[in-house]
This record gives structure tokens, C-alpha cells and sequence, in this order.
């Protein structure tokens, strides 16, 4: 019983970190093209953007290692 518990919580953290990590993708994206589209900003405001989608896809990365590690895991078992 306690394997099935342990079964069933690495499939929801590896559904759920992969859902994670291609939402953060795809915001990443969505501000990146934002820095592409030509309109007046400041640079601090492309600055800003350019930040958030490097600390995006860094998160997304990170995720992306842990559902790696876990299905590693779940292979194991």
C-alpha cells in the first residue's frame, strides 16, 4: 500500500513539474517576443524583460531536471 502511495505521488509531481516547466516556458516566450516588437520603452523596461525571461527559463530548466530525476525514480521502483 505505502508503494502504490509512493507510485502515485512521483507521477502527480512529475505531471504536475511538467506542467510547470512549459508554463514558464511559454511565459518566457511571450515576454521575449514583447522585447521584439518594436515600440518606445525604455531600456530599463527592456532590461526588465530581458531578466524575467532569463529567471523564466531558468526556473523552467530547473523543473525540467527534476522531472528527469524523478521519472529516474519511478523507473527504479
Amino acid at each position: 500500500m505505502d508503494r502504490d502511495k509512493q507510485y502515485k505521488n512521483l507521477r502527480n509531481k512529475i505531471k504536475d513539474f511538467t506542467n510547470y516547466g512549459y508554463i514558464l516556458l511559454v511565459l518566457s516566450v511571450f515576454l521575449y517576443i514583447g522585447v521584439l516588437i518594436p515600440e518606445e520603452r525604455s531600456p530599463y523596461q527592456i532590461y526588465i524583460m530581458m531578466g524575467s525571461t532569463f529567471i523564466l527559463l531558468c526556473l523552467a530548466f530547473t523543473f525540467f531536471l527534476l522531472v528527469t530525476k524523478y521519472k529516474k525514480q519511478f523507473e527504479e521502483q
